[in-house]
């Protein structure tokens, strides 16, 4: 079998396995609770360094718009 084979055959074989592991991956992230989420995204990670109130506030909104945005791509 040439190299030129093997590759298409590689690509044939993740082309038939892509869709199947995304919607594995989409059910298993549906079964998660938001803590799952929120801890996967360092919610509940204390940094001790110092950071004033607007950083912190920033960080919880970019957080709370990628845990929207996830239940809209996986409620389609």
């Amino acid at each position: 079998m040439t190299e030129e084979e093997k590759q298409q055959r590689w690509i044939a074989a993740w082309r038939v396995a892509g869709p199947e592991l995304n919607r594995i991956r989409e059910e298993e992230l549906r079964q998660k609770d938001e803590q799952f989420g929120l801890a996967s995204l360092g919610a509940y990670v204390r940094d001790n360094s110092e950071i004033n109130g607007l950083i912190t506030f920033q960080s919880w909104m970019m957080r709370l718009r990628v845990i929207e945005l996830n239940k809209r791509l996986l409620s389609k």
